[in-house]
């Protein structure tokens, strides 16, 4: 029978072979990576207290790169403030206060507390993405993961509760308008609303104050996060922000490292849930938040040793044409003045900004982006010494700037 073939007909039955072969691999191997994505993506919404408070469009997973994706994420969280909560935190802030005393505003205590200091007055968090993609692969001790949240809305900086719902200026509109109503006395009517901060979008690492400095809330923002590690302990972390605005891209910052020694990476997704909850909980109270967060930092840093890092802001040319704006109000003003115009802190943080002529404040990086379209800083860090040692107990790097 085979003999009777033609070279023409062996051909084509040899790929449909093929196809069958690869078929049959493929759609195992689908099998079986969606399975434990599907298993990752249960762990990761537990972890990080989203099974009560993440809407979610088609989950679907691709066995050609491994991603899990989430479409249409949205999440409402509402900063709890009943049953005394918020009495119970408030005595806590006071207590955390006077233990801090002046130190406060120093190393560890001063970076936890500016990033804090972004979701002031929280009223809880608002977040809405185009989606969400998960990547994780290999084990605790020898893998890698990879967390896009791609299309993050900026248009809320400031949301409101209703009970324990979230509630958008675009859900109460009329609340915000003169309204037709006198109250008794023949004044406007209260809002039935107290505003607060969207805690999701104001973070620092997102670039947010680049964001409400310009007034480009139309600005949407992709955070693409990977952290792997190997079996030795060696590892490295990457953080890319890009903001876009119109479907084009309007600047990046870019964060890099790389671990002489890295925590075990469950140990590591614990210490982001530790800054997550922070967030939370610095809705309630600043101090409190701090806490939590100084905690979960300084866990981390014990543990881990540095090699590099590097961090880059490039682009955000809308920066510089909010301050050509402003230059043409205020002709020959200062540049701190600008900043304090559009709200950006002149807080800087005291590893590497002592002595050399450098500040890596809101202010000094939107001057420097003003400027240059650019603002570098490269550390390189003493080997064998914890991050926690290096940065906050006696400074053991070199840093180099633009």
């Amino acid at each position: 029978m085979i003999k009777q073939m033609n070279h023409k007909q062996l051909l084509i039955g040899g790929v449909a072979a093929a196809v069958l072969v690869l078929g049959g691999g493929y759609a195992l191997m689908a099998n079986s990576g969606k399975k434990a994505a599907l298993a990752y993506y249960d762990d990761f919404k537990e972890r990080y207290f989203l099974e009560d408070v993440l809407s979610e469009g088609e989950v679907s997973y691709s066995a050609f790169s491994g991603n899990l994706t989430v479409a249409d994420p949205e999440i409402r969280v509402a900063a709890a403030q009943t049953n005394g909560t918020q009495q119970f935190m408030r005595g806590l802030a006071g207590m955390m206060e006077s233990v801090q005393g002046v130190s406060a505003g120093e190393g560890l205590a001063g970076w936890t507390k500016y990033q804090l200091s972004a979701s002031r007055e929280g009223a809880g968090a608002y977040l809405k993405a185009d989606a969400l993609k998960l990547a994780h692969d290999g084990d605790n001790k020898d893998g890698s993961i990879h967390i896009q949240l791609l299309g993050m809305q900026m248009a809320n900086p400031f949301v409101a509760t209703k009970g324990a719902e979230v509630v958008l200026v675009a859900d109460v509109s009329d609340e915000i308008q003169p309204r037709a109503e006198l109250a008794a006395n023949g004044r406007a009517t209260q809002s039935n609303f107290a505003w607060g901060t969207n805690m999701a979008v104001r973070q620092p690492v997102t670039g947010a104050f680049l964001v409400s400095s310009t007034g480009e809330f139309g600005t949407t923002v992709d955070v693409d996060f990977t952290l792997k590690r190997s079996s030795d302990g060696e590892g490295s972390m990457e953080l890319v922000v890009t903001h876009r605005n119109d479907g084009s891209k309007v600047g990046e910052i870019v964060r890099k490292a790389e671990f002489q020694s890295l925590p075990e990476l469950d140990d590591v997704e614990t210490q982001l849930k530790g800054a997550l909850s922070a967030m939370l909980v610095g809705a309630l109270s600043p101090y409190g938040g701090q806490a939590v967060l100084a905690e979960a930092v300084s866990g981390f840093a014990r543990k881990a040793k540095v090699q590099n890092y590097s961090l880059t802001y490039s682009g955000f040319e809308p920066l510089k044409a909010a301050y050509d704006s402003y230059l043409q109000q205020v002709p020959k003003a200062k540049f701190a003045a600008f900043c304090d115009e559009v709200g950006l802190s002149m807080w800087s943080s005291d590893f590497g900004a002592k002595g050399k002529d450098h500040s890596d404040s809101e202010c000094a990086i939107a001057q420097k982006l003003v400027a240059d379209g650019k603002f570098e800083e490269q550390y390189t860090f003493k080997e064998g010494k914890s991050l926690f040692a290096a940065l906050f107990v006696s400074k053991a790097y070199q840093l180099e700037t633009n």
